[in-house]
Parts: structure tokens; sequence; C-alpha cells
């Protein structure tokens, strides 16, 4: 199976969420078999070894520049089943959140169509791994469909709450992965702001969860906060450049063990 790309260039603008900047980007049809971050005349790829912080969301960089809360554009591309992509900054460093979610980001990729690359996808394939901190904990086995199964215990409202997905369905993720929101518990947003982050963050772009129910609007599924944490994931996963096959189960995780997960997965598995 070879490498796919996108037929043309997409552009997305907006603000982002956590820098509060205004963001423009192109997503350019590459052949290249891998996502590349540019901002002028620097670039690097999008790839674990240059994650530098993951303080509510993941931020990556070389030294030349920064790209803010990658993952739910990553996610969107991964989602699509997009592995080579070049995503051009014009203005700012941030993707545009948009509505919270990866859809937007989704639905255009998508019109844009798809093309196949000159280069084979590869794939992580260990028949068992698992990796735990104190909170959380992550199973991969082998299995004849590449699934992801997430569960998650936050306070009341949301509780506990599992869900599972394929891993690589496009037409599953467009439906069910790509319009789960990213959220936030209403007596955090002083304590993350803070922390120089949320800048951009509103009802609009954020689900705000109070002790009572949701701060503003609807729920687009009653589950929809694991929904999101999958979609984190195979944002986050997009960072491994190969697909991981097999039956993976995570528990009570965010996104610093997702990348330390694919990091000891290629530590240990990787060719």
């Amino acid at each position: 199976m070879r490498k796919r790309t996108i037929s043309k260039e997409v552009v997305f603008e907006g603000t982002g969420l956590h820098t509060g900047e205004s963001s423009k980007l192109r997503v350019i049809p590459s052949d290249k078999g891998k996502i590349m971050f540019y901002k002028g005349t620097h670039s690097f790829p999008a790839h674990y070894s240059f994650v530098k912080e993951t303080k509510r969301g993941v931020v990556l960089g070389d030294g030349s520049f920064l790209v803010f809360t990658a993952e739910h554009l990553l996610s969107a591309l991964n989602g699509m089943g997009i592995e080579s992509a070049d995503i051009v900054f014009e203005k700012g460093t941030e993707p545009p959140a948009l509505d919270g979610s990866s859809l937007l980001f989704s639905e255009k990729l998508l019109e844009a169509g798809l093309s196949e690359t000159q280069h084979e996808s590869v794939a992580i394939t260990p028949s068992h791994f698992e990796y735990s901190t104190h909170r959380a904990s992550f199973t991969l086995k082998d299995s004849p469909e590449d699934i992801i199964t997430y569960y998650v215990d936050f306070p009341p409202p949301i509780g506990k709450q599992v869900y599972q997905a394929p891993l690589y369905n496009p037409d599953f993720y467009l439906k069910n992965i790509a319009p789960a929101r990213t959220f936030i518990f209403y007596h955090e947003i002083e304590r993350v702001k803070k922390m120089g982050l949320a800048k951009g963050g509103t009802p609009d772009n954020t689900i705000i969860f109070t002790r009572d129910g949701i701060y503003k609007g609807q729920l687009r599924f009653k589950d929809e906060p694991v929904r999101h944490k999958i979609l984190d994931f195979i944002g986050d996963a997009a960072l491994l450049g190969k697909r991981i096959k097999g039956s993976i189960f995570i528990k009570k995780a965010g996104h610093t063990e997702h990348i330390e997960f694919i990091r000891k997965l290629e530590e240990e598995h990787g060719i």
C-alpha cells in the first residue's frame, strides 16, 4: 500500500486555540512520503522527536520556529489516510481552532481528493506491547482488525466513558470521531490562562463543562469527550510516521503519555 497525499492545495484560516493569534496555513500535495511543517525558509518533519511541550496540546519545533496545537490537523490527516503533505504557515504558527474538532479540516482535505505517492506505507506490528505510568496504561495486541478502545474517567458530569473505533477508516472517522470537540472544566480555565494558554478559546470552539452540565450549547455525542481523546491520539500517532497495526487499549492518558507510548513503541519495535 502506497502512502497518500492530497490532490490539490487546501487553505485554512482562523484563530489559534492557545496562542490566540491569527492563523493562515496551506496544506500542499507532497511526494516526500512524510508530513512537513514550513515557516519562511525553515522546515522540520512532523515527528515525535521534535515534540517540545505537551501541556494541553502538542508543541513541535526545531529551534527555528514552533508549531502549537498540531494534533487536530494531524488527526484529520491521519484519519483521512494522508501520510504525505507539506503544511506551510503563512500567518501564525498554530493551526486555527475552527470549531474545536477536526471536522472542518477533514472535510476540506477529503474535498481536495487523495492520490498515491511513490512511497510505501510502513507499519509497526508487535504481537504484544505494553506501556504504563502511574495513571495511564496502553496495551497493543495482535489483531485481525486495527482498532482503538479508549477509557476515560473524569469528574462529573463526564464520568467514566469507553469508546471503540477503527484506527484507519476515513468514513467512520469523519462521522464519529472528527466532530468531537476539545473540552475543559470551567474551574480549570483561570489556571490554564495563567499558563499562557487558551488565549483563543471560546465556548464556540471548546466544550466547557460545569458541575451541572455544559456552559453553552449541546454535546454532539453523549460520549463526546472520549471520542475527542481518540481524535487526539490519532493526531499524536501521526508523529510516529508509521501505521500502528493491531488492537490498542488506552486508559486515562493524555498527550504526554501518547507521545511517550509511540516513542517507546518505535524504540522497541521500529524498523
